[in-house]
């Protein structure tokens, strides 16, 4: 049945996998399929059953008294465990409560506690599972199902674990977005799942905060505004199939894009939900021709999970010059890949609440001469390529050609202004011969009606040194990139 649901979802388009999306009366499986399909893949089904029956099989006034063992346990920040497993005995011997007052420590929700020679002392070459408490052990499989999401990685026998990392949350709100969040989280590559798990849950957010406003639901004091303030992140336990049994590879931890502002009204929630859209098609479409990832995807797809996790734009701006490259490389090959919007990079940047960023994005000079960028790159590639205007060149590796000169702010400011000349005494060729063309001087129309060029002004140079006197020539250069290779709006032809 969950096969044919997903086949049928897949047929909605790219939009399926977005959170509210109508499934047109298909029944979807049990949001927690995935974390079934683990337990029966890692062969713990039958510990699962052993400690869900245990408790199952508990009056509801032992039930009651397990639960307040268990609130007193997780009372103190320091848990005495050994003193709760001594309060367990004693009330399993008064109340004739069968099983013992321990149990396996699975890997599938212990995962740095695998089966090996765990003993503390090295006198032997025994390896066996370690043994913990067992209404413990009960309570992370209850948190698996309800705080986590497990998934195969894409054409592999691998998975990777997502569990949530709770600050700020009611459960019956972690319940439904969990919920939401496997319905539309679905199995790709290793380094993928990791940055769309982020992404997706942010989605998941944002939706259930559109839903609110939308009905026009006051909001509860202790409800957080953004999500960093929800929960930390996911933690990820990557296990790796050898064949037999898997076996943990990795523990690590994925944040939220700290970069979305707190959701204090709906029209704020409708840009946080265009900036999800571009940054999730933006890391789909992310493969080689082959429908792979490999060296270079593989490197973008590091700096941008770097960039997501962390509360500084450095790691971006890496990834845009790099994929200036990738972009123009892609294309050339005609294949379909992402550019990133002028509006769009505006929308992430003022999301991480900088007065200086928006500053410098809304300075005539920097405009104008990220245009003779555009003009130089996608846009005369386009022609080239689509329309077969060979008018102006195209300047391949000019991304790169600026980013090595970035460092030293004269070296910069020389290679900037080679650029620049070459560019005028392109634009002013063109015009010189439509004139001559026309046997007068050119006007506005003129240019527009014959896709001419608009040149750089000794102002506009002025403006990018003064800029990088004030914010330094790193950050003007690899903003100047980012917005030179973005098209000025979905429906410019570039």
């Amino acid at each position: 049945m969950s096969r044919s649901y997903y086949e049928q979802r897949r047929k909605l388009g790219a939009d399926w996998q977005k959170p509210g999306t109508p499934s047109q009366d298909l029944v979807p499986p049990d949001a927690r399929l995935g974390n079934y399909q683990a337990i029966n893949q890692m062969k713990v089904a039958g510990s699962f059953n052993e400690l869900a029956l245990r408790w199952d099989h508990l009056t509801p006034d032992q039930k009651r008294v397990h639960v307040t063992l268990l609130l007193k346990l997780f009372s103190n920040p320091v848990q005495d465990v050994a003193e709760a497993m001594k309060e367990w005995r004693e009330l399993a011997q008064r109340q004739d409560i069968k099983g013992s007052v321990t149990a396996s420590a699975l890997q599938i929700v212990n995962p740095t506690t695998g089966k090996g020679a765990n003993r503390a002392k090295a006198n032997g070459l025994a390896i066996g599972n370690q043994d913990s408490f067992w209404l413990l052990e009960l309570l992370k499989f209850f948190g698996f199902m309800e705080g986590a999401a497990s998934l195969t990685v894409q054409d592999e026998e691998d998975r990777k674990t997502f569990t949530f990392l709770p600050r700020l949350i009611k459960f019956s709100m972690l319940e439904g977005m969990m919920k939401e969040f496997r319905t539309v989280f679905r199995s790709t590559t290793a380094v993928k799942l990791d940055i769309l798990a982020s992404l997706r849950f942010a989605q998941v957010f944002v939706h259930h905060y559109k839903t609110l406003f939308e009905q026009e639901i006051a909001l509860p004091p202790w409800m957080p505004r953004d999500i960093v303030s929800l929960a930390s992140g996911f933690d990820v336990a990557f296990y790796k199939h050898l064949g037999s049994a898997h076996a943990t590879m990795n523990i690590s931890t994925i944040g939220w894009p700290a970069w979305l502002r707190r959701l204090e009204n709906l029209e704020q929630v409708e840009v946080a939900e265009a900036i999800l859209d571009d940054q999730i098609q933006l890391i789909r479409l992310l493969r080689n021709s082959k429908g792979e990832e490999g060296a270079e995807e593989y490197e973008l797809l590091h700096l941008y999970r770097d960039f997501l996790s962390g509360h500084d734009l450095n790691p971006f701006w890496e990834f845009t010059s790099l994929y200036s490259a990738y972009l123009m490389s892609a294309r050339e090959k005609n294949r379909f890949v992402y550019i990133f919007t002028v509006q769009g990079l505006e929308n992430l940047l003022m999301n991480n609440h900088s007065a200086s960023l928006k500053a410098i994005c809304e300075q005539e000079g920097f405009k104008h001469v990220a245009n003779a960028i555009r003009q130089s790159t996608i846009t005369a590639q386009y022609r080239r390529t689509q329309l077969g205007d060979r008018r102006y060149d195209t300047r391949y590796g000019l991304g790169q050609d600026l980013k090595r000169k970035a460092h030293r702010p004269a070296e910069f400011m020389e290679a900037l202004g080679i650029f620049l000349q070459q560019y005028s005494e392109e634009t002013e060729r063109e015009e010189e011969k439509l004139s001559a063309r026309l046997q007068r001087k050119l006007t506005p129309e003129d240019r527009h009606a014959n896709n001419l060029r608009s040149n750089i002004s000794e102002d506009d140079l002025k403006e990018i040194a003064s800029l990088i006197d004030q914010y330094g020539s790193e950050l003007i250069c690899s903003m100047l990139i980012a917005f030179g290779y973005a098209q000025r709006s979905l429906k410019e032809d570039v």
